[in-house]
């Protein structure tokens, strides 16, 4: 009579070593499943890589950046320090804003955001000509560029320290050093 393979050997009279337990098989689902998981967090370190490496460092650079089709430069910094009464401290930034594309772009005032030394972004409030006189959203048309000044009002007890420019409200950003 031929041998009978019992619930642990296959047709083959092998089976699990004396004392271990059998492995249960994997199936297909089971298997395409753990796939799925390597890939995806695979994917989740690919991202977090990239964006560590396109992050902007630190407050910002020091020379020109450009966002969008808008190339700006901090051309002077005055922030003087208020009075004791006061609750807030008035900034104005003097840039250079260069429009390097093919199409009229607006230089909006608040869309510029000034930095605090605690990374808090307070908007522009004003837009100023070269001549100090507030003006209005300025439309730089292409290849032209605009001289003037943003302002920015800050908590009185707070240093300025940088200064994230957009050329529109979608853009990302770049920022720059005011120090």
């Amino acid at each position: 009579m031929p041998h009978q393979a019992g619930p642990h050997h296959s047709t083959t009279g092998q089976g699990p070593l004396p004392g271990y337990p059998a492995r249960p098989k994997r199936g297909v689902l089971s298997g395409c499943l753990m796939a799925a998981v390597i890939v995806i967090v695979l994917l989740v370190l690919l991202v977090t890589a990239v964006s560590w490496f396109l992050r902007s460092t630190g407050v910002g650079a020091d020379g020109p950046v450009q966002d969008g089709k808008l190339r700006f430069a901090v051309t002077s910094t005055k922030c003087p320090k208020p009075g004791r009464a006061a609750t807030v401290r008035t900034c104005e930034v003097g840039v250079q804003v260069r429009n390097v594309g093919q199409e009229a772009r607006v230089l909006d005032p608040g869309r510029q955001k000034l930095i605090d030394e605690d990374e808090a972004l307070h908007g522009g409030t004003r837009l100023l000509d070269a001549d100090g006189k507030e003006i209005t959203p300025v439309r730089v048309e292409a290849g032209r560029t605009f001289r003037g000044s943003l302002v920015f009002e800050l908590p009185k007890d707070l240093d300025p320290l940088g200064l994230e420019v957009h050329d529109s409200g979608q853009s990302k950003g770049a920022r720059l050093n005011l120090g």
